[in-house]
């Protein structure tokens, strides 16, 4: 009979008894219950006088791993534990399982056992494979070292980069060649730009230099020159193309633009009005009591324009306000597309956007 048709019948065995079971009331089942737990209560009184019983041979009395504070009964050949009070000896070998193994745990025991002998003869065979490997001799840009993280192990060296494998090299590293080929061009290169830059500054250290500058040493990079303007005392690594830009008039000094960071303007030091074009002559001290002297009663204007679009000012410390129709008399034109002039309605003096008027004279 198999195993399958054994449980089969027990299961069948175990419905016929529940059926014929007799069917008991909750009293009667209460007391039922009541009396087994008085009869283990009885038992667990009887069983405390077991750590004065005598163990068979074999046996000796532990603490619980799991269950600290209470005993267990170790067999000393196997290190089997149990909870229950031995009866008889302990056994010299091991138990065979309380159940059976079914057909999956044998296959189980068989997949590994065979895993085992694989995995055994995987690394005799690694092993064989290193002894041969440890005699062979290796292409060009390998070396054997030993392995960082398995000492007494070895494993190979790319001479070139530096890498680390743990497998035999099977040819020259081509690849890493062109690398290093390519690394060596970029060497040269480099070594023949500065030559060349170097060149560059010794015809430079040659040539006249334009009125108002003069050769000094770098301060963060001595041993190298820089152009220096004598007026100013800026300086420039490259080689100036024109003459030095002289210091400005008395009264007035370069400050950075407060709409346009990055670009500058010119300030005057006495009532603090900016322009963006650069001065020819000192401004008019301030009046007294603080006021700002008068403006001067003629001024050159290079022509006239129209607003053709309204314009709000965004910093009217520096910029003017245009309606459409505005008239407007142009003193400056900048290269960033920003004009001066003043607005004849509010006659307000400033800059504003060159796109948004239309030369009438």
């Amino acid at each position: 009979m198999s195993t399958e048709e054994e449980r089969a019948q027990k299961l069948a065995s175990l419905t016929d008894a529940r059926k014929s079971a007799p069917k008991l009331s909750p009293d009667e089942i209460k007391e039922r219950n009541r009396k087994a737990l008085e009869k283990r209560k009885a038992a667990l009184v009887t069983s405390k006088d077991e750590k004065d019983r005598p163990l068979p041979a074999g046996w000796r009395r532990v603490e619980s791993r799991s269950r600290p504070g209470e005993f267990v009964y170790e067999n000393v050949n196997t290190e089997e534990r149990q909870a229950w009070f031995p009866e008889a000896p302990a056994a010299e070998e091991a138990a065979p399982p309380l159940v059976p193994q079914g057909e999956s745990d044998k296959r189980k025991e068989e997949l590994k056992a065979r895993n085992s002998a694989a995995l055994a003869k995987r690394r005799e065979s690694l092993k064989e494979l290193k002894v041969a490997e440890s005699q062979l001799t290796l292409p060009s840009g390998w070396i054997r070292v030993e392995s960082r993280s398995r000492p007494g192990e070895m494993v190979y060296e790319n001479t070139v980069t530096g890498e680390r494998q743990a497998w035999f090299p099977t040819e020259a590293l081509e690849q890493d060649k062109k690398k290093a080929e390519v690394a060596d061009k970029n060497k040269k290169a480099l070594a023949a730009f500065k030559a060349k830059a170097n060149a560059s500054k010794e015809d430079e250290s040659k040539k006249p230099l334009p009125e108002g500058w003069r050769r000094v040493e770098s301060r963060s990079r001595p041993g190298e020159f820089v152009y220096e303007n004598t007026f100013t005392e800026e300086r420039q690594a490259w080689f100036p193309d024109g003459p030095a830009e002289k210091p400005l008039p008395p009264g007035w000094r370069k400050v950075e633009s407060r709409s346009f960071p990055g670009e500058f303007v010119y300030e005057n030091v006495h009532t603090m009005d900016r322009q963006a074009w650069r001065p020819d002559e000192a401004p008019p001290a301030a009046a007294a009591g603080g006021a700002k002297s008068a403006a001067p009663a003629q001024k050159k204007f290079i022509c006239k324009a129209k607003a053709t679009y309204d314009y709000a000012a965004e910093n009217r410390e520096e910029e003017i306000d245009l309606l459409e129709g505005d008239i407007v008399c142009v003193e400056y034109k900048a290269n960033n597309g920003w004009w001066v002039g003043i607005n004849t309605r509010t006659q307000k003096n400033g800059i504003f956007p060159g796109t948004y008027v239309e030369e009438i004279q």
